[in-house]
């Protein structure tokens, strides 16, 4: 019997799916020449986001992962590889042993589009490593790491104990008011600011950078799939991320501009005096990096990276001790026993305090803020514990791992 027309049509989603058998059979042969490391099944262009979103705790995602698959192994995001690194050991060599190779930024949608790969969070290379040496000295003889810093912060939890009071023992919401504190130690080498708590500029850019961090996980999505963007409306709230950075770089552009219109080179006061003399020196040089751009995203990341994280963890500690208060009553027999309450506790004390410190350090360690470090990305096609890594792998540093090792 001769084939009827019908069975030889072939519809559209039958051809979907044989070329998406295709190019599947053709992607694993392909990187079957390289030995990459485990990791689970994945869709050629769609990846292993089903991995991740299984669960919606993320740290419960990469245990599992990484129980089955050991301390490196790749996942694809989106169409994108990515290699994620676990365990003490793994992430000391691939960020301070090979940190040269694995030092850079990738390509993907916070870098490039938000940040355009200034500052210092998304830069690379050069950029990073100049402007790296250049922050670190800087903030350093401004009182960086030093004693020296120990007086500005005694006077901005000074201040904090004086507002919570003012509050006379009715709720409210601790985190806007640590914000306020922890930003002016950061302002102080910075630019030099003090902004007073309910400052109604400075609480509308601590609300934007709170929203940007609760839009963390929709942006990622975009991250490894950019043509999504492009959709109507603002489902990943990249439009809102973008806004907001507008709006912090807007900000942070208005005390740069204060700086220059009274700048005198033989006065330097905070971070922003000294990046304006350096400009001021390398104006003639060719291809210069210390430009007003660089600044503004340099600042900005200096004072969300500053606060941000600081902040979060004090809010974490306040919770704990509600919740714990055992543990509280603990802590303030010593802090008693060894301080007293006519004085704050200050850095000579610190020798004293060892259940406090065990505290802050558990903390630290329990509320573990940063479950996925800043990826990063390797600068030429390398090797790791016997695994091909091609150049411009997105590398993840998995610090839930070490955080919550049993044998560390």
């Amino acid at each position: 019997m001769e084939p009827s027309e019908h069975d030889l049509y072939l519809n559209p989603i039958s051809i979907g799916l044989l070329f998406l058998a295709i190019l599947t059979l053709w992607i694993y042969k392909r990187q079957g020449r390289k030995k990459l490391p485990p990791g689970p099944w994945y869709i050629p262009f769609i990846g292993n986001v089903w991995e991740l979103a299984v669960d919606p705790d993320l740290r419960k995602s990469l245990r599992r992962l990484h129980k089955q698959y050991g301390d490196i192994y790749r996942l694809y995001m989106g169409p994108k590889l990515a290699v994620v690194i676990s365990g003490y050991e793994a992430i000391k060599e691939v960020f301070v042993k090979r940190g040269g190779e694995f030092s850079d930024r990738p390509d993907i949608l916070i870098t490039s589009l938000i940040r355009e790969k200034q500052g210092i969070l998304s830069s690379s290379g050069e950029l990073w490593k100049e402007h790296r040496t250049f922050i670190l000295t800087t903030l350093r003889n401004f009182g960086f790491g030093k004693t020296s810093l120990e007086g500005k912060i005694q006077t901005e939890v000074t201040i904090l104990l004086s507002d919570i009071e003012k509050i006379n023992e009715k709720p409210f919401r601790i985190l806007y008011l640590v914000q306020t504190s922890v930003s002016n130690v950061i302002n102080a080498m910075v630019f030099g600011g003090h902004f007073n708590h309910g400052d109604a500029r400075f609480a509308k850019l601590m609300q934007m950078q709170e929203e940007n961090l609760e839009n963390n996980g929709p942006k990622n999505v975009v991250a490894f799939f950019p043509f999504l963007r492009f959709l109507p409306g603002d489902l990943f709230h990249v439009k809102k991320t973008l806004r907001n950075v507008r709006y912090e770089e807007i900000f942070i552009d208005d005390l740069i501009d204060k700086h220059i219109e009274n700048f005198d080179e033989n006065k330097m006061e905070d971070f922003i005096d000294a990046f304006l003399l350096e400009m001021k020196n390398n104006r003639d040089c060719t291809n210069c990096t210390f430009t007003k751009k660089q600044l503004i995203r340099t600042v900005t990341d200096l004072f969300v990276a500053g606060t941000e994280t600081t902040t979060t963890t004090i809010n974490w500690a306040v919770l704990y001790l509600a919740a714990k208060q055992n543990i509280q009553a603990r802590i303030f027999r010593e802090i008693n026993e060894n301080v007293g309450t006519d004085r704050l506790p200050n850095l000579q004390d610190k020798r004293y305090l060892v259940y406090t410190e065990a505290f802050i350090m558990e903390v630290l360690r329990v509320s573990n803020i940063v479950t996925v470090s800043f990826p990063h990305t390797c600068t030429v096609d390398t090797k790791l514990r016997g695994f091909d890594i091609p150049k411009g792998t997105i590398i993840l540093p998995d610090i839930d791992s070490v955080l919550f090792d049993p044998q560390i």
